[in-house]
């Protein structure tokens, strides 16, 4: 710093990679995405292999979520409950 250069700011908090790889994975899922995007402290290529985790990663959330959903359905009988709707009740 001899030559009167001021070195640039560190980054914020949220574009720290461990940061944005823990709101990715555990906060925001998929909606984290444009914060991972906007990093600079991932490469491109790590940017798309992340992505596609992310992706793959909330895919199987629902998944899981739906299978749980319909197992607690069957278990109450309602899977094969007929939804009737009254129109003019």
């Amino acid at each position: 710093m001899a030559d009167g250069s001021v070195s640039p700011p560190p980054p914020r908090w949220y574009y720290r990679p461990w940061s944005v790889v823990l709101l990715l994975f555990f906060v925001l899922g998929p909606f984290g995405l444009p914060l991972l995007w906007k990093s600079p402290g991932f490469s491109r290529g790590l940017k798309i292999a992340v992505t596609v985790a992310v992706v793959a990663y909330s895919a199987l959330l629902v998944e899981t979520v739906l299978m749980a959903v319909r197992a607690a359905m069957e278990q109450m009988g309602l899977a094969r409950a007929p939804i009737t709707v009254a129109i003019l009740a």
